[in-house]
């Protein structure tokens, strides 16, 4: 009944293969968007998701607004690090089911570690 899935599957990962070396080879229009490039400058930023409560929260997903493929997640101590463009603000936010989000803004040139209360 199902037996066109392995082809389809086979197909699907020869177009990402072929996809793949496009943008490896850097044709004009395979480039991905809003991925940082070799000549920006990237600073770490670190921090600390609270929940209302005070306590460290686990499991926190920690991300740039304008770029939801960089992404950090919270440690069992609530801390993250994130890698983000320096010399520029960035507009971030930490968000977990249960607990909400919160979005906050960081300055890229002196980025000193944040601590943030979710739901806040």
């Amino acid at each position: 009944m199902f037996t066109f899935a392995r082809p389809l599957v086979a197909l699907l990962s020869i177009v990402s293969l072929v996809a793949g070396t496009a943008q490896a080879a850097g044709l004009p229009g395979t480039t991905t968007p809003n991925t940082p490039t070799e000549s920006t400058q990237l600073t770490m930023l670190t921090g600390t998701i609270l929940g209302a409560d005070g306590l460290p929260q686990p499991g926190v997903c920690v991300f740039p607004i304008a770029n939801r493929r960089l992404i950090a997640v919270t440690d069992a101590r609530g801390t993250f690090q994130l890698q983000v463009p320096t010399a520029t603000t960035q507009h971030l936010q930490a968000e977990y089911v249960g607990l909400g989000s919160t979005r906050f803004d960081i300055d890229g040139q002196h980025p000193a570690p944040v601590r943030i209360v979710l739901g806040r």
